[in-house]
């Protein structure tokens, strides 16, 4: 557990809850707001422990490789290829924009729990 660190406020020691300054990508940014709205015990529980940065971030790692992997099984099913993208750029990019849509609902409904 990461140090806490707590203000005097009255008689009373109350921790000093901050949310650090994090960069993270859509689905970080997305799984925090995941956490604010319907899990907000659990958000709680990381921001208290000062957690919170880390749980998010780890969360976006897993999210980008699971897109990752998923988007390279997608072209590999349907023969996207860079063949396809130099004889017919529309359809390309159609199916490589389908490709990212079906990832991101997929990444939305097992990791995001969107």
């Amino acid at each position: 557990m990461k140090e806490i660190e707590y203000i005097q406020v009255g008689g009373y020691q109350l921790p000093n809850l901050k949310v650090e300054e994090m960069h993270l990508n859509r689905f970080g940014r997305a799984k925090l707001d995941y956490l604010k709205k319907h899990d907000y015990g659990l958000y709680f529980k990381l921001l208290t422990k000062n957690e919170l940065k880390d749980y998010l971030l780890k969360v976006q790692k897993e999210a980008d490789d699971l897109y990752d992997r998923l988007v390279e099984e997608y072209k590999v099913k349907w023969n996207v290829t860079e063949e396809l993208k130099k004889k017919n750029q529309i359809k390309w990019v159609l199916m490589m924009n389908n490709i990212n849509n079906c990832v991101y609902e997929i990444i939305n409904k097992e990791i995001i729990k969107i």
